[in-house]
C-alpha cells in the first residue's frame, strides 16, 4: 500500500526545460498543480532570477505532465 501512496504523491511532473532554459535539467514532481507551481516559482526565482507573471504561469501549467502509471 505504501508504494501506491508514494506513486500518487508524485504523479505530476514539470521540467524547466519545457518552458525556459533548454539546458536546465531541473524537474518538479507533486500531487497537484499547486505543488508544482510553488516549486516552479521558487526555482525560477532562485536559479533564473525570474519572477513569474500570469503568462509564464500559464506556460508552466500547460507543461505539467501526468506520469504514466
Amino acid at each position: 500500500m505504501a508504494d501506491v501512496n508514494k506513486q500518487q504523491d508524485q504523479d505530476l511532473r514539470f521540467r524547466c526545460a519545457d518552458v525556459g532554459d533548454k539546458n536546465c535539467k531541473w524537474e518538479a514532481r507533486g500531487r497537484n498543480e499547486d505543488d508544482i507551481m510553488q516549486q516552479a516559482e521558487q526555482h525560477g526565482r532562485e536559479k533564473h532570477n525570474l519572477h513569474m507573471d500570469d503568462n509564464m504561469r500559464q506556460k508552466v501549467r500547460g507543461a505539467i505532465q501526468r506520469k504514466a502509471a
